[in-house]
């Protein structure tokens, strides 16, 4: 039996970090969480924002090894996103990707507080701190 992985990345170009951390997984699912925008497009529900995030979901998906089932923009919130991620995917493991806290915005700080530490559902958590 394969080895699904999903992956939450609120970190633009993590593809070489993130390669590492997938492994040899066989089934990858790439969520990016809509937080690289102002207060005010959150509030709005910003379709630019959601659109930004899918093109760099679909990237980073297609930078790791692995079979890519999905490739989605997600929820602001991390923990609602992994929870609609695992929903639809079994993952076996979650490795969350984002920023040091002093270079986060506003928004993805409000989002990463909010994101499970060590386990969800039974499902580990691994998380990368990546910089820009």
């Amino acid at each position: 039996m394969g080895r699904n992985v999903l992956v939450v990345s609120t970190v633009e170009h993590a593809d070489d970090v993130l390669r590492a951390h997938v492994g040899d997984a066989d089934t990858i699912k790439v969520v990016v969480p809509v937080v690289r925008q102002g207060v005010l497009d959150w509030l709005a529900n910003d379709q630019k924002a959601f659109g930004h995030a899918e093109q760099v979901a679909e990237r980073t998906a297609d930078e790791l090894s692995g079979e890519t089932i999905d490739a989605v923009a997600g929820e602001a919130n991390v923990g609602l996103a992994i929870r609609d991620a695992l929903a639809t995917f079994p993952a076996d493991e979650i490795v969350v990707a984002v920023r040091p806290e002093e270079e986060e915005g506003f928004v993805e700080s409000l989002a990463t507080d909010s994101a499970p530490h060590h386990r969800l559902e039974g499902v580990p958590i691994r998380f990368v701190v990546i910089g820009d």
